[in-house]
């Protein structure tokens, strides 16, 4: 959230105005968490001036508090009076981030980062914003385990991974989070047989099935006989691959079924 104030170039002491002292001083108290002092200074400011920054920096307070509609109304102030501040833009998002939609952030994101491609606190907000649709697009049990349940949430979860791999950004933890998920991903679309004993035995049947018509219709000098029994040994193994070889997402999926507490996406 704060990372964004980092666009906002310093002004020397010697040429800042009152409006401006409070802001800097609202700044400084939000980057250090202190709620209070930050929304106190900027409303000086606000009361001083007219400038978009002013309501962006309350709209922050307001969302570090959880209080996600007053955010998107300073928001909203901002862009009345700077259409093009990308402080505004950012804060926007990051309220949809909060109210679990972090997916329709994405598109305004990625325009502002196709305009300047390399800023870093744009490839910052992109990346953690494809992080949030990941974590918000899966299920989640009740002991708050994040789990893919469906193809749609697996083909999401690998573009976010390969997109925040690709904006290559100075954040660890986001790095190696994306590269987690990508493991995940892989190892969610490996196939197994559930339940394998049942599979393997079906099949030893069919083949033996199988080789039994054939061989019986070679005996019977029997063409008809020999087709049917490898068309019908094929549809078998056809039908068993199609009933017991599921992915891994899947089988887990279904296991946990039961303590599925929110439904992903």
């Amino acid at each position: 959230m704060v990372r964004k104030w980092q666009l906002v170039p310093e002004v020397p002491a010697d040429e800042r105005d009152e409006a401006r002292f409070r802001f800097d001083r609202a700044r400084s108290a939000l980057v250090s968490g202190r709620l209070d002092d930050s929304v106190r200074n900027f409303q000086a400011a606000a009361a001083l001036r007219e400038h978009s920054h002013d309501q962006v920096g309350l709209g922050d307070v307001h969302l570090a508090r959880g209080r996600w509609q007053l955010a998107a109304e300073c928001y909203q102030r901002a862009l009345a009076a700077d259409g093009a501040d990308p402080l505004a833009h950012l804060g926007q998002s990051q309220v949809l981030v909060a109210e679990g939609r972090a997916a329709f952030a994405v598109p305004e994101l990625e325009r502002m980062l196709a305009e300047a491609p390399d800023d870093p606190v744009l490839r910052y907000y992109v990346a953690s914003t494809w992080c949030s649709v990941a974590e918000q697009c899966r299920s989640r049990t009740r002991d708050d385990v994040l789990v893919i349940t469906s193809e749609h949430q697996l083909r999401l979860c690998e573009q976010a991974a390969r997109r925040i791999l690709d904006l290559d950004v100075d954040d660890d933890e986001l790095q190696r989070g994306a590269r987690r998920l990508l493991a995940e991903v892989a190892a969610a679309r490996r196939f197994s047989w559930s339940p394998e004993g049942v599979a393997v035995s079906m099949a030893v049947l069919v083949m033996s099935l199988g080789l039994t018509t054939v061989v019986a219709g070679g005996a019977l000098n029997s063409t008809a006989l020999v087709i049917a029994g490898v068309l019908l040994g094929g549809l078998m193994l056809y039908l068993i691959v199609l009933r017991f070889r599921r992915p891994a997402w899947q089988q887990r999926a279904e296991s946990l079924a039961p303590l599925i507490t929110k439904p992903g996406v």
